[in-house]
């Protein structure tokens, strides 16, 4: 673990307590049988074509069907979501995308999530408003409030999957919060403390610049975003308590739809396609290491491939022809 400087004794405090707290809830979240709204895998492509990547190219590694790129919002497989996290670093070769998709995000990309944020009197009461609608968005990761005191709030980004995809997930989501911090009060926002489970990047500074503290930590048990009450509670130059009241009986009724059947042959597909493209390969794959490699159980596997019309050996025995060719 590394940090720049010395938290406060109490700031230490209440970020162990966090820490605790997310550890108990992650316990035993190992599989990856969630989804996650279309909406989230949207704004990573958004802010990869800014980039000048193809967003299509990457959507279909990453598992995610082209017809889930337009269209009313629908979801993906838990598994995609940082999946185009992990892609979109190794396009851009830059352990800072998340900073970057914060950076140079546009109003309304997230959709009514921005819009909970914006229109609230206090970024606090946005916060706790988009909390709730984001739990409508995906049941495979949160962001939440884990503790309070008169001087500080804090928020755990928490998944129980682990890997580089969600470690930038976590980033980008600190540094959008962040971002929108300071865009609704119209101060520079500077959080407490800042605790990542990735490990220190070789250059670290645009980290540290971005967020403007010295107390960010690498190698921590939890992604928290520790704030200081006083900026919570700031008045928001953007909040507008009439449109904010609509939008919030509107989130409440939102409901996260399965992914359609064919999204998890997508997933099944892509998987065939990163493995080296020879017979060895694909004659010693099994059922249960693509599910070990989808981080769900072969039952789970055989049940939504069949939910798709297809089965096992169908989509293995069509790898190796697309192989053969």
């Amino acid at each position: 673990m590394w940090s720049n400087s010395t938290r406060p004794r109490r700031a230490a405090w209440t970020t162990e307590r966090a820490h605790r707290r997310v550890r108990n809830r992650s316990a035993g979240g190992a599989a990856m049988n969630g989804s996650d709204s279309v909406l989230l895998a949207r704004f990573v492509l958004t802010r990869a074509r800014a980039a000048g990547l193809d967003p299509v190219e990457l959507a279909r590694a990453a598992g995610i069907g082209s017809d889930a790129l337009d269209g009313d919002p629908g979801s993906i497989p838990g598994q995609c979501y940082p999946r185009l996290w992990e892609l979109f670093e190794r396009r851009m070769e830059s352990p800072h995308v998340g900073l970057l998709a914060a950076e140079r995000y546009g109003m309304g990309e997230l959709g009514m999530m921005d819009y909970l944020l914006a229109t609230a009197p206090t970024f606090g009461e946005g916060l706790r408003a988009a909390g709730d609608f984001g739990a409508r968005l995906t049941n495979s990761r949160s962001m939440r409030v884990v503790a309070e005191t008169d001087r500080d709030l804090t928020l755990a980004a928490d998944t129980g999957a682990e890997g580089r995809g969600s470690e930038l997930a976590a980033q980008a989501t600190f540094a959008y919060l962040t971002a929108r911090a300071r865009l609704g009060s119209g101060t520079p926002v500077t959080p407490r403390v800042v605790t990542l489970r990735q490990r220190a990047p070789r250059h670290h500074a645009p980290i540290t610049e971005f967020f403007g503290t010295a107390t960010v930590e690498f190698g921590a048990d939890a992604d928290l975003l520790i704030l200081r009450r006083a900026d919570v509670d700031l008045p928001q130059h953007t909040a507008n308590p009439g449109l904010a009241e609509v939008l919030r009986r509107g989130a409440a009724t939102t409901v996260l739809p399965a992914p359609p059947a064919r999204a998890w042959v997508d997933l099944v597909v892509t998987e065939f396609d990163s493995l080296p493209l020879d017979h060895e390969a694909l004659e010693s794959i099994s059922l249960e290491d693509m599910a070990w490699r989808l981080r769900i159980s072969p039952r789970t596997l055989q049940r939504r491939l069949a939910a798709a019309g297809t089965s096992w050996s169908r989509e293995l025995a069509s790898a190796r022809r697309r192989a053969a060719w």
